[in-house]
């Protein structure tokens, strides 16, 4: 069984030792129940994944780094609009019967033989 390797102490460095109940998600350090922090989710909830104290502020920070990119990022540009059918005029051909339509359908009228 593995035991948690976190530093503790402040002049005289040394692992923690305490039984290890899970490793960190990022680095895998095995994690005493003390030290193991939850990950949370986007919405604040625990994932049920545990970091350990660095890679915690870590990725914390990189959260905070992203957000920043998102928001001094511009606005993405609107969609273009199509552009507008040209109204008939004197030049356009009359569509009644019997006129070519420039709509591509083929006109068919059965005859008989």
């Amino acid at each position: 069984m593995d035991t948690c390797t976190v530093e503790t102490g402040l002049l005289k460095k040394k692992p923690c030792g305490h039984p290890a109940v899970t490793h960190c998600l990022n680095c895998e350090q095995p994690l005493c129940a003390q030290h193991a922090v939850p990950e949370l989710t986007d919405t604040g909830r625990k994932s049920g994944k545990f970091l350990c104290k660095e890679c915690e502020a870590a990725h914390r920070e990189q959260k905070k780094s992203l957000a920043a990119v998102a928001k001094s990022a511009p606005p993405p540009a609107p969609p273009a609009k199509k552009p507008a059918a040209p109204a008939p005029g004197k030049d356009a051909p009359a569509q009644g019967k019997g006129s070519p339509s420039d709509d591509g359908a083929i006109d068919f009228t059965p005859g008989k033989k």
